[in-house]
């Protein structure tokens, strides 16, 4: 090998090994971060108000204050929910329940602070039983049930077990000269 041969080489691994060197590693997000203003019934900013973020299926609880212009931002905090936020200043209380944040993402959750009017809509769900016992507490897990009515309506030739087995999407015939499954 030439010296130029060399050279060129060695210019060839530096730049490789500058161009790997120089790549953004990349890492998962895995947390979420919740941001926001808090404003007075005028308008203006509420600066130095605590914002409590309380995780309710573990109790974990984040407190932030506001800065000059009335702004909060937290990140590191758990997917999902629910999150209860409770903003407090001057010993009045504004609380905001049932917040679910959504994964790598920033929830904007803006506040009016002291507001006296407070519109508050109820939606009431109901429901029953259907006559199926498909989803019950009982049937947990990956079953077929095949009952009386469903063996008499098969056509089987010879009444043979892997008849009845293969209607189970879960069951695959390896063999069907030897008869496998």
């Amino acid at each position: 090998m030439t010296h130029e041969n060399r050279f060129r080489l060695s210019k060839l691994a530096l730049c490789v090994a500058l161009a790997i060197g120089a790549a953004p590693a990349l890492a998962q997000n895995t947390t979420s971060a919740i941001a926001g203003r808090i404003t007075g019934a005028s308008g203006g900013a509420v600066a130095g108000a605590q914002v409590t973020i309380l995780h309710n299926e573990s109790g974990t609880a984040t407190n932030v204050m506001t800065d000059a212009d009335g702004r909060y931002s937290v990140r590191g905090l758990r997917v999902g929910g629910p999150y209860t936020i409770t903003i407090t200043k001057d010993g009045k209380t504004e609380k905001r329940e049932n917040v679910f944040l959504a994964l790598a993402e920033t929830t904007s959750l803006d506040a009016k602070f002291g507001s006296t009017t407070q519109s508050v809509e109820t939606i009431v769900v109901t429901g029953s039983a259907v006559g199926s016992d498909k989803f019950s507490n009982t049937a947990i897990g990956a079953t077929t049930s095949i009952g009386r009515d469903q063996l008499d309506a098969l056509a089987s030739i010879q009444r043979n077990l892997q008849d009845y087995a293969r209607t189970d999407p879960r069951v695959s015939q390896t063999d069907k000269e030897r008869g496998e499954i």
